[in-house]
């Protein structure tokens, strides 16, 4: 006797299926399949760069960011960054800019910004590296740069 064909195709799936669900439960357990969606390419660059913000500092495990701005199109980063000085204390937040894999800080003081407690060469890198990441921030919507409040 002939099984109609809706009947052979339930069969032949309910035969398959489980082949299929070990398959794919294979694939995902050796890394091969993910059920996520990418990861946001401006998070993954702004790990990199605080990462390598805080190699540059005096004690890395202490460093504290907040009002970040990251941006993997304009390759930089900039908002304030706090760390501890040779004594080990912390020196108050102060503003920086990564761009490069350098990172550079504002040696002006939180509370005047004319003053300054380095060279005027340093200032002057400083400031154009701020203003060339500013600039290079992409303003469309589909490429916004990533703001993160604390890290």
């Amino acid at each position: 006797m002939d099984m109609p064909r809706t009947e052979a195709a339930v069969k032949w799936g309910c035969v398959a299926a489980p082949f299929v669900i070990i398959l794919l439960v294979v694939l995902y357990a050796n890394d091969m399949l993910t059920f996520t969606n990418p990861a946001d390419p401006n998070q993954q660059y702004a790990d990199r760069a605080m990462a390598s913000a805080r190699d540059s500092m005096l004690d890395p495990t202490a460093v504290k960011f907040k009002d970040l701005t990251v941006s993997a199109k304009a390759r930089c980063m900039y908002g304030q960054i706090l760390g501890k000085n040779a004594m080990g204390a912390y020196t108050g937040y102060r503003d920086f800019v990564w761009t490069n894999g350098q990172t550079l800080v504002s040696t002006a003081d939180q509370t005047s910004p004319l003053s300054t407690a380095g060279d005027i060469d340093t200032v002057t890198k400083y400031f154009k590296a701020r203003t060339d990441c500013i600039s290079a921030m992409p303003t469309d919507p589909g490429s916004l740069p990533l703001t993160i409040p604390e890290a």
